[in-house]
């Protein structure tokens, strides 16, 4: 059987495919007319299609078959499985653009009896859906072209087992989604159970071009994006190599992705390493790129052109919420000229909708620049207007700059990153406060003056915590030592030779302390994240 043939119901002759040879009349319950077969239509009282009963049941011989339903739908289904007279399986449909394939694993001795799709809000009609055919097939070990017009096309399945250098070929499906755009985005999702601690291979390639990719798992699994603006050409199909038992590919989809900014200013969703390697000339503005952090949703990540930019969009924050003498000031240009700000930044949303309410309440100016972000944060909901200004909704911004080298690069966005984690991750933040609670004394101390040393207001604890977080995570937990005992503490000693016998004694006393609490915070992180100390990326 062609994996991607397509059935449309129809009075005369819908059937079910058993992939055997042998194809199943089906028995619409109630009858509708022909237009309406396949739809959601107001059956006693709900959205939903008819119950298409097999003439003859089906009875399965393989632990590898599987049901298969395909249909089109923007929105959620569920659908309703009979097996045998007794038994029914609830599954819930995605939706998406395009034509999407989903399978439903079946075990040896199950019985297909029929089957139905219910709307996801069965009160309210949904002329989105439509199913295109249905039956048995093997399990999918492989991505094959669906004959569509649309111009995406999305295979979803339960999730199957692949083996080693398992190939994906989409080529046709690469070219429809081209046409509207001129840019592909190949989204490849995952589950994983497993302990492997080295990377799994992604091979992304066409005709005439191949790259590979790291793929670090995460327990739980993952989404990841690639664009072919920033890969400089268009993927015709992927490889998985080296692949784990535990890993089980759950979705590759195909789509056009537009190369201009939006006019809601839609972020580009991205993996942390997708952000660092994401090309200049792939940018849909000049002067940035907003991402969304495929991990955190509600993070966004601006990538600056250069610190002078940054500056202009950031700066003024950064005194208003993180510097020493300036918290809740609004600073005006020439004085703020005089003074650094930060060569990356990260901000909650509680802070800028701060920041902003109370510029709009002092009837303060503040740069283009300035505007420009607010208009970010308002069409990503990071925050939202309202009667006294502005209100928080959840998780911040974080940014960097082309300016940096690479290396600072992925230092900062790591560092950063982990304050974005602390922006949205509510008991991340309760157990790293915990641990800052079981410290002594004197190594709260520590942190008091190394991070006053780097000019930020250690008046404020949610501050304090979340940079001593941030710089423990910033870097692998092989390193937290040496960071700080031979670069970190010699620098501050320079600074402040008459601190020399003062941080001496705390290095005696506690000589263990970055390590432990570097250790514990990671243990927390990667328990509630999956995520480990100097390194966020997904792919690189």
């Amino acid at each position: 059987m062609n994996l991607f043939s397509l059935s449309c119901l129809s009075n005369s002759g819908s059937v079910f495919f058993t992939g055997y040879g042998v194809d199943i009349s089906l028995l619409e319950k109630p009858g509708v007319k022909a237009i309406d077969e396949g739809l959601l239509i107001l059956i006693n009282g709900l959205y939903s299609t008819p119950v298409y009963s097999l003439e003859e049941p089906w009875v399965v011989t393989d632990d590898s078959d599987s049901f298969y339903i395909e249909y089109k739908s923007y929105t959620g289904t569920t659908l309703e499985l009979y097996l045998g007279d007794e038994i029914k399986k609830d599954v819930n449909l995605p939706g998406s653009v395009g034509v999407i394939r989903y399978q439903v694993p079946l075990s040896s001795g199950d019985t297909i009896s029929g089957f139905k799709v219910i709307s996801a809000q069965p009160e309210k009609e949904n002329k989105s859906f439509k199913i295109l055919g249905a039956g048995i097939e093997k399990e999918i070990s492989g991505l094959s072209v669906l004959d569509s017009d649309g111009i995406s096309v999305t295979v979803i399945s339960h999730g199957f087992q692949i083996e080693d250098n398992s190939t994906y070929l989409f080529s046709d499906l690469s070219k429809k989604a081209v046409r509207q755009f001129n840019q592909v985005r190949v989204s490849f999702s995952y589950n994983y159970t497993g302990n492997r601690k080295d990377a799994l291979e992604l091979v992304l390639f066409s005709d005439n071009h191949i790259e590979s990719f790291g793929l670090n798992l995460r327990n739980g699994g993952a989404e990841v994006h690639f664009y072919s603006k920033s890969l400089g050409f268009i993927p015709t199909g992927i490889t998985v190599k080296n692949s784990d038992p535990e890993f089980i590919v759950k979705k590759i989809e195909i789509n056009s992705f537009s190369t201009m900014l939006p006019d809601d200013y839609s972020p580009v969703t991205a993996d942390i390493g997708t952000m660092l390697n994401y090309k200049q000339s792939a940018w849909r503005h000049s002067d940035w790129e907003i991402f969304s952090w495929n991990l955190f949703p509600d993070i966004l990540v601006i990538d600056y052109r250069d610190y002078a930019l940054q500056a202009a969009s950031l700066k003024r924050l950064s005194f208003f919420v993180e510097k020493e003498g300036f918290s809740r000031k609004l600073i005006e240009n020439d004085l703020l000229s005089g003074f650094h700000g930060w060569n990356a930044h990260d901000y909650r949303s509680k802070d800028l909708a701060a920041f902003f309410s109370k510029a709009e309440k002092d009837d303060f100016y503040l740069n283009p620049e300035e505007y420009d972000l607010l208009s970010i944060l308002l069409s990503n909901k990071i925050i939202v207007k309202s009667e006294r200004g502005y209100t928080s909704v959840s998780g911040g911004l974080l940014s960097y700059s082309i300016e940096s080298s690479q290396r600072l690069r992925r230092l900062f966005i790591t560092h950063e990153g982990y304050h974005g984690i602390y922006f949205s991750d509510l008991e991340f933040v309760t157990e790293v406060q915990a641990i800052w609670k079981s410290l002594e004394e004197p190594e709260k101390e520590f942190w008091y003056n190394f991070l006053g040393w780097k000019r930020y207001d250690i008046n404020n604890p949610y501050l304090v915590v979340n940079e001593f977080m941030a710089y423990l995570m910033q870097q692998s937990i092989e390193n937290v030592e040496s960071y700080y005992k031979e670069y970190i503490i010699p620098k501050y000693l320079v600074a402040f030779p008459d601190q020399t016998d003062k941080m001496n004694e705390f290095l005696v006393n506690y000589p263990d302390h970055f390590l432990e609490n570097a250790e514990k915070i990671a243990a927390s992180a990667f328990r509630l994240n999956s995520i480990s100390p100097g390194e966020l990326r997904c792919i690189y």
